[in-house]
């Protein structure tokens, strides 16, 4: 939150129900322009511990293994309730409705355990032009005691939304790895499936008749469970301390069968991945994963 003088801190005695900030959020959406610019505003959640049974559930969604490590994208799941309740509050200037998850980078500076107490704390920067509305960058953080151990940086676009500035050029940035792959078939209920253990419940994910109300043709997997689904499929094969990046291309339209393609980048641990459109081909998410030194 650089630049920011003072900044207000939301401050969680235990998780938000979810259900609620959503509801939250759509009945103050209308009304929302962005005007006012991002607040200086931070949430932080203090003594969180991990439910196991959420995390197997979690766990059995997405394809990890059930270990005494949690999967670096279990904690954006752990800070999900912070940025939805971000997103919630009076002062933050867009509407959640109908925004879209563009990209995301998860770092794990270590291994987190089950059994470890985290600190979490979230907030919002960086509102700049998009050719589609503003995008946002949404930062979270975990802590066990003083020790930053993972973070994670969001994008998010707010479709017809208005801000100040030029609009950058679209970028050509060529196609992600292709070849052989991992056939997967993603049954019609995986967004109901994965909502239930994310606490996601934006329409666009839950039905084709809902997503259809919020301007898309289908319903669409969320871009966290493409993200988990292909670190989990890497799993054995991780670093103790990394990074991946996940830019998410086009909608993963459910149900609907895709193609998972991993290349290994080298002797330090990294690799290149694409979750394609298995007829077409079309590269829908393109992800990378590199060892930190």
């Amino acid at each position: 939150m650089a630049g920011a003088t003072q900044i207000d801190t939301i401050e969680l005695k235990s998780t938000p129900v979810l259900a609620k900030v959503f509801a939250g959020a759509v009945a103050s959406s209308r009304g929302r322009t962005g005007k006012a610019g991002l607040p200086d505003l931070k949430v932080r959640q203090t003594g969180v511990t991990i439910d196991v049974n959420a995390l197997a559930d979690y766990d059995h969604v997405c394809g990890f293994p059930l270990l005494n490590e949690l999967p670096i994208t279990y904690l954006h799941n752990l800070v999900f309730p912070l940025q939805a309740t971000l997103f919630a509050d009076k002062r933050y200037p867009f509407p959640l409705m109908g925004s879209v998850h563009l990209s995301n980078r998860l770092t794990q500076h270590r291994p987190v355990l089950l059994s470890e107490e985290l600190t979490l704390e979230t907030w919002a920067e960086n509102a700049r032009p998009h050719r589609a509305g503003v995008q946002v960058d949404v930062l979270s953080q975990a802590f066990v005691g003083s020790e930053l151990v993972w973070e994670g940086l969001a994008v998010y676009l707010y479709r017809g939304q208005k801000i100040a500035g030029e609009v950058p050029a679209k970028v050509d940035t060529g196609d992600g790895v292709e070849g052989p792959g991992a056939i997967w078939r993603l049954p019609g209920d995986l967004g109901r499936r994965f909502s239930r253990v994310s606490g996601d419940v934006n329409p666009i994910h839950m039905s084709g008749l809902s997503a259809k109300a919020m301007g898309f043709p289908t319903a669409i997997a969320h871009g966290m469970w493409s993200q988990a689904a292909m670190v989990a499929a890497l799993d054995a094969r991780l670093p103790a301390a990394y990074v991946t990046e996940m830019e998410f291309r086009k909608p993963v339209n459910i149900p609907g069968t895709v193609t998972f393609v991993a290349h290994p980048g080298g002797q330090d641990g990294s690799w290149e991945m694409s979750l394609r459109n298995l007829k077409k081909g079309t590269e829908l998410v393109r992800g990378s994963v590199r060892a930190l030194s």
